[in-house]
C-alpha cells in the first residue's frame, strides 16, 4: 500500500464492479441515449435476463431500453465517479422526457430540469422486488399506478411488455411508450386492436396495447398509450418489439397469444429471496491500553463477487445490524456477540444509488443515496427487503462525479439530516434536513466542499466534517447553526458573497486526519470519564479521535487520537445498544491509509486508565488540562514536559494551505509558545499551564510527556482551534 501522500488516480482505478452480480436492478446516473438519466433505475427483464429498461424516477417514464447486456461501469475511483452506460444494442430511446402527459402537454416544468416533477403532477412511491421481478409504484395526478416491465421471446423474437394496474382516473391519461428519432410513427387498427409502428427497416418498432379502455396514439416519432377515465381499478398491457415492416399480422398474433394480464399487485406482497446467507468468523482484538478493536470479517469472497466498500450501519431492535456498501448493497448481520465465532451475512437489498449512510428508525432501515432516502421493508420476514420505498427524493442531483450524499442521522424530533457534496445546484455543498414524515426537504446550512460525515449529539447539536481543498485550508469539524456558512465559497448560496465564515469547532492537522469522516457521541454513563464525549472518525488516517470541548468556550475544542487503527477509511460510528460497544464502518475510494476495501469493526472500552486528557480549557494566558489519572508531581510541574505551537491557515481558493505564523503573517511556519509555569492542582490530575503568549489561533498543537503517580507513561499530542480566548 502506497503512503497516503503518494497515491494517484491510477491507484483507485478498478473495474471489479463489472464482474458483480448486482441483482435485478441498479440505480444510478445512467448515460442513456439522448440524455443522461440522473436518477435512473436499470431493470433486468426476462428470465433469463434478455433486455434492460431504464426507468426515470423523477419523470416516471422509460429513458431507454436495450438488449445484449446490462451496464458498463466506469473503473475510475472504483466506479463511484463516472456513471454507468448501457451495454448492448438500443431498442428505443425516449430521452429525458416526462413519462406521462399533463393536461395533454409534455412540458418539463422543473427549474433547471432537475429534481422530481411537482407532486400534484406525479410522484414516485417506490419499487417492489419479487424474486427477479420488479413492480414500480407511483401516482399520476390522483391516479395510482403499479406497473411491471418484463421481456419474453416468441418465434425467435424478443418482445418487451409493460403491465399496468391503474387506479381511479377522472380524466384521460397518456403515457409515452417509445420514440425513434427520424422515424414517422403510423397507426392502424387490425381486428379491433390498435397497432402502431415506428418504421426503420429491420429495426422497425411495433407496439400493441391490450386492456379495457386503452388504445394507442402516434405523434411524430412517438408512440403513446391512451387510457380512458375510469371509476375503478383497471389492467393494461403494452407489447413492444422490433421486426421488419409487413409483420403486423404475426405481431398481432404474438400479442394475442400473450394476452393474459396478470396484475402487478401480485408482486407487491413479498417474494422469494435471492441471496443465501454467508458466514464469517470475527477476530477479538487484544487490548491497547483502555481499548480493544475487534474485527467482524467481511465476506469479500462471495458467490456474487459483491464488493464490500462499507459506508454506513445501524442496529435493528433484535440486535442484528444493517450495513450498506457504496456499490449499492445493504447486508443484514446476525451473531454480533462477545465471541464473534459465527457472524451471518445476508444481502438484504441491492441496486441502490451509491448509499453512504444508513439509519434505523422504527425498526426499518433508511438509506441515503444520491437519488433519495430509501426506506426498506421486509414484507414477508425472510431476511430480504421487498419494498424499496421512496421516503423523499426532493434532493437535486446534477450527476457530478464527486456530488455524493453522505451520512444519515436523526434529531430528537425525528427529522433526518445528511450532507450533499459540492455541485452546481441549490442543494450542493449543504447540510440537508428532511422532515420526520418525509414530506419536506430544506437546506439547513451551506458552504461545504466534500463533507463525508456528520453527527448529532446531546441537545440536538449537529456537527459536520469537511475535507481539505479549495476554501477549506485544512480538514475541519464544525458545529452547525441554522443558516450558517462554513467556508467553501462556491457553495455559499447567498445573494452577496460572504466575507468570512462561521469558525470551526476545530481544524484538524493532517498528521491527525487528512480526510474527515463522521462524528458519534459516547452515551452518558459509558466508557468511564469519556461518557458524553464526541468521537471524530478519520477516513484518511483510519483512526478515531476523542474531541474535547473547551470548557471556557464550548464552541471550540481539541482532539487527540484514540489507540488503534482500522482496516479501512473510518467514516461511520454507532454505539450498539445491545452490547454498549462502538461499531465503525468505512471504505477506500480516494487518498487513505486503508488496507481493505471496507471494514466493520468494534471498539471496546476494557476499563483501565486512558492516561490522556479528558477535559481542557483556555483562558487568557492559561491552558488547563484535566487527566484521568493522578500525575507525578515533579514531572507534571516541569514546563519541559510540555511543548506548544500555534499557527494559522490561509483561507483561499488554492488547494489547502501552508502553516502561517501568527506573529508574522507573511512568514510560513509555526510559532513556538513558551510555557512559563506548570502547576499541579490539589486533585493531582489537573495541570494549569501559564502561557503568556497564548493567543487566538486557527491551530494549536500541545505535546505532553510525563508519568502518572504509579510510574506509567502519560504521553500524547492534542490539537485544536482557539476562536475565542
Amino acid at each position: 500500500m502506497k503512503a497516503v501522500a503518494d497515491q494517484v488516480e491510477g491507484d483507485w482505478t478498478d473495474g471489479r464492479w463489472n464482474r458483480v452480480d448486482v441483482g435485478p436492478i441498479m440505480s444510478g446516473a445512467i448515460h442513456t441515449p439522448h440524455g443522461r438519466t440522473l436518477k435512473g433505475i436499470a431493470i433486468k427483464v426476462g428470465d433469463p435476463s434478455q433486455a434492460t429498461v431504464c426507468f426515470n424516477t423523477e419523470l416516471l417514464g422509460y429513458s431507454a431500453a436495450w438488449t445484449g447486456g446490462f451496464l458498463e461501469f466506469d473503473p475510475k475511483r472504483y466506479g463511484l465517479i463516472g456513471g454507468p452506460r448501457p451495454k448492448g444494442r438500443t431498442l428505443f430511446a425516449n430521452g429525458i422526457s416526462p413519462g406521462w402527459a399533463h393536461n395533454g402537454k409534455w412540458d418539463d416544468p422543473r427549474p433547471g430540469k432537475l429534481g422530481p416533477l411537482p407532486r400534484s403532477r406525479a410522484k414516485y412511491r417506490g419499487l417492489y422486488r419479487h424474486g427477479k421481478r420488479v413492480a414500480l409504484s407511483y401516482t399520476v395526478g390522483e391516479t395510482t399506478v403499479l406497473e411491471s416491465p418484463w421481456a419474453g421471446q416468441a418465434g425467435g423474437r424478443l418482445f418487451l411488455t409493460r403491465t399496468f394496474e391503474l387506479g381511479q382516473a377522472a380524466t384521460p391519461m397518456t403515457a409515452l411508450i417509445a420514440t425513434k428519432r427520424g422515424a414517422k410513427a403510423a397507426l392502424r387498427e387490425i381486428d379491433g386492436l390498435a397497432v402502431a409502428r415506428l418504421p426503420a427497416g429491420d429495426e422497425t418498432i411495433w407496439v400493441v396495447a391490450l386492456g379495457q379502455g386503452t388504445g394507442l396514439a402516434v405523434k411524430n416519432d412517438r408512440v403513446l398509450l391512451t387510457v380512458q377515465p375510469g371509476a375503478g381499478q383497471r389492467l393494461a398491457k403494452v407489447f413492444l418489439l422490433q421486426a421488419p415492416l409487413g409483420q403486423a399480422e404475426s405481431i398481432l398474433a404474438l400479442a394475442r397469444a400473450n394476452a393474459a394480464i396478470e396484475p402487478p399487485s401480485r408482486l407487491a406482497k413479498g417474494g422469494p429471496g435471492l441471496w443465501p446467507p454467508l458466514t464469517t468468523r470475527g477476530v477479538i482484538g487484544k487490548p491497547l491500553g483502555a481499548f480493544a478493536i475487534d474485527t467482524i470479517r467481511l465476506p469479500f469472497d462471495n458467490p456474487w463477487n459483491a464488493l464490500l466498500f462499507t459506508a454506513g450501519h445501524d442496529f435493528l431492535p433484535d440486535g442484528s445490524a444493517l450495513v450498506c456498501t457504496a456499490h449499492g448493497d445493504v447486508w443484514r448481520l446476525t451473531g454480533l456477540n462477545a465471541t464473534l465465532e459465527k457472524v451471518t451475512w445476508r444481502r438484504y437489498a441491492t441496486g441502490l444509488f451509491q448509499p453512504l449512510g444508513l439509519k434505523v428508525v422504527g425498526g426499518r432501515g433508511y438509506v441515503i443515496g444520491r437519488d433519495q432516502i430509501t426506506r426498506l421493508h421486509d414484507l414477508n420476514a425472510d431476511g430480504e427487503a421487498d419494498f424499496y420505498e421512496n421516503f423523499n427524493n426532493d434532493l437535486l442531483s446534477a450527476g457530478g462525479g464527486h456530488a455524493y450524499a453522505t451520512s444519515l442521522e436523526t434529531d430528537s424530533r425525528g427529522n433526518f439530516y445528511f450532507t450533499k457534496c459540492a455541485e452546481g445546484t441549490a442543494h450542493g455543498g449543504s447540510l440537508i434536513r428532511v422532515s420526520a414524515d418525509g414530506s419536506r426537504l430544506d437546506v439547513f446550512a451551506t458552504g461545504f466542499r466534500n463533507p463525508n460525515g456528520l453527527g448529532i449529539g446531546p441537545g440536538d447539536g449537529i456537527t459536520v466534517g469537511d475535507q481539505q481543498g479549495g476554501w477549506v485550508p485544512e480538514t475541519r469539524v464544525d458545529v452547525m447553526r441554522r443558516g450558517g456558512f462554513y467556508g467553501y465559497m462556491p457553495m455559499h448560496h447567498r445573494a452577496d458573497k460572504p466575507e468570512t465564515y462561521d469558525p470551526p469547532f476545530a481544524f484538524v492537522p493532517r498528521v491527525f486526519d487528512n480526510s474527515a469522516g463522521g462524528q458519534v457521541w459516547v452515551p452518558p454513563g459509558q466508557w468511564g470519564a469519556l461518557g458524553g464525549r464526541m468521537i471524530h472518525l478519520s477516513y484518511g488516517r483510519c483512526t478515531a479521535l476523542l474531541a474535547l470541548p473547551d470548557e471556557a468556550h464550548p464552541g471550540q475544542g481539541a482532539m487527540w487520537q484514540l489507540p488503534g487503527r482500522y482496516l479501512s477509511g473510518a467514516m461511520r460510528g454507532r454505539f450498539n445498544p445491545h452490547d454498549g460497544h462502538l461499531y465503525v464502518s468505512g471504505l477506500r475510494g480516494w487518498q487513505t491509509a486503508a488496507v481493505h476495501d471496507g471494514c466493520f469493526q468494534r471498539l471496546r472500552f476494557v476499563d483501565g486508565a486512558l492516561r490522556q486528557p479528558t477535559r481542557f480549557a483556555t483562558r487568557p494566558g492559561e491552558l488547563e488540562l484535566g487527566f484521568d489519572v493522578t500525575l507525578d508531581r515533579d514531572l507534571a510541574e516541569d514546563p519541559q514536559s510540555y511543548s506548544l505551537e500555534q499557527w494559522n491557515y490561509f483561507w483561499s481558493s488554492q488547494y489547502g494551505s501552508k502553516d502561517w505564523s501568527i506573529r508574522d503573517p507573511k512568514m510560513n511556519g509555526r510559532d513556538p509558545v513558551a510555557i512559563r509555569k506548570a502547576a499541579l492542582q490539589p486533585d493531582g490530575r489537573t495541570v494549569l499551564l501559564s502561557v503568556p503568549g497564548l493567543t487566538k489561533a486557527m491551530q494549536f498543537q500541545l505535546k505532553y510527556d510525563m508519568d502518572a503517580a504509579d510510574g506509567q507513561l502519560v504521553r500524547g499530542t492534542m490539537a485544536g482551534t482557539i476562536n475565542e480566548l
